[in-house]
């Protein structure tokens, strides 16, 4: 994650546009953590930088409070669809190749998952059949991963981020 200075230029910037894919960024970082069972960092995203780029994004934005809340509702909704469909292509992709490697000569091996493996979900102390559930999918999503990177799976939509004016990307082209 980027240093306070690199926060907090963001958060001076006044370019409506460049605050408004910087909440997009780090949305989507937000959840996809989330997803891989990072709450500490998450935690820091939303207590710390998201609430100062919404609000200052807000406040340049020129869109009634509302308005900005909608956009902002509408953001996360689709972020988080974004991020569980990737998780869930990413299963199934996964879920094929290892089909393909049982079906290979011996000699061909799925990725090693061995050494320290965390689990995704908490699980009571005392329910062991909820226990070795949730270590047997914490073991497939670090297969998973080794095999198909969850950040090569999942992409921000570009359609979430703001566009430049077309005079800013003809001046850029020239």
């Amino acid at each position: 994650m980027p240093s306070k200075t690199a926060t907090s230029a963001s958060v001076q910037s006044s370019n409506p546009r460049f605050l408004w894919n910087e909440i997009v960024r780090w949305t989507f970082e937000a959840c996809i953590l989330r997803k891989e069972g990072k709450e500490g960092a998450v935690a820091v995203l939303l207590q710390e930088r998201l609430p100062a780029l919404i609000r200052t994004w807000s406040s340049r934005c020129g869109l009634a409070p509302a308005a900005c809340k909608e956009q902002l509702t509408s953001l996360f909704s689709r972020v988080q669809e974004s991020v569980e469909l990737g998780f869930m292509q990413r299963r199934l992709i996964v879920e094929e190749i290892c089909a393909r490697f049982a079906q290979q000569p011996s000699g061909s091996r799925l990725p090693d998952v061995s050494g320290a493996v965390g689990l995704r979900r908490r699980v009571p102390i005392g329910d062991v059949s909820d226990m070795l559930d949730a270590l047997a999918e914490a073991e497939f999503e670090t297969m998973g991963e080794a095999i198909l990177p969850v950040r090569r799976a999942t992409m921000v939509p570009p359609s979430l981020y703001a566009e430049e004016p077309a005079d800013t990307r003809m001046a850029l082209s020239a």
